[in-house]
């Protein structure tokens, strides 16, 4: 078997190529320090078009599973075409989170879907800023106000913000008391958990 499988093999609906993908997430598995003998799996969900994005990085069963609506690697000027720094972007991130689930700092963290708001941007944020790191597209500005969004529009959530976006290391413990320390200074009612951010929420969400 391939060490990095995309599905679907074929994409119909958006200009998208597995094999060019795949090519892209060996390249930024090396890039970004992915261990060499864990199998990488990338399902993108064609059927999710702009602006319905989302983004889940677990491991199962000793492999990296990463699953992406098409939206996330769609060019916003062309639609359905590829926009290769911004699927770098996203490949990156979701290679980096599922690295850190192989560690026993995030032993501890829930699978995706069970990730409140707040801990997943906090660990979008942390994760996007290594990717700057390491010379790639980012979206800096994009990233601090979807952080601002779930962990409050604060001088304490700012300066949440920086220390996730310059750490070097970081822990499961780590994200949870940022954001236990945003949550205490935000006055806003506590929010909701949204449901399931795969591809039966997003596609309600289009009807």
């Amino acid at each position: 078997m391939a060490r990095v499988q995309v599905t679907p093999e074929t994409f119909t609906l958006v200009d998208y190529d597995a094999g060019a993908i795949a090519g892209l997430t060996e390249e930024l598995a090396a890039k970004t320090g992915f261990p060499d003998d864990v199998d990488i799996t990338v399902e993108i969900d064609e059927e999710l078009p702009l602006p319905l994005t989302g983004a889940t990085a677990d491991v199962v069963d000793g492999r990296a599973a990463l699953w992406f609506s098409g939206a996330n690697f769609e060019d916003g000027r062309y639609r359905t075409h590829f926009d290769e720094p911004v699927a770098r972007t996203e490949l990156a991130i979701g290679l980096l989170r599922a690295a850190d689930r192989l560690g026993p700092g995030f032993a501890d963290a829930p699978v995706d879907e069970q990730l409140s708001d707040a801990h997943r941007h906090a660990w979008e944020v942390w994760a996007e800023g290594r990717v700057a790191r390491l010379g790639e597209h980012t979206r800096r500005v994009r990233r601090l106000y979807h952080f601002r969004l779930y962990n409050g529009f604060t001088d304490v959530a700012d300066a949440a913000f920086e220390r996730l976006w310059s750490a070097d290391a970081l822990a499961w413990s780590d994200i949870e008391a940022i954001c236990a320390e945003c949550a205490a200074s935000d006055p806003r009612p506590a929010l909701k958990k949204k449901g399931s951010i795969r591809r039966e929420t997003l596609k309600a969400a289009s009807g």
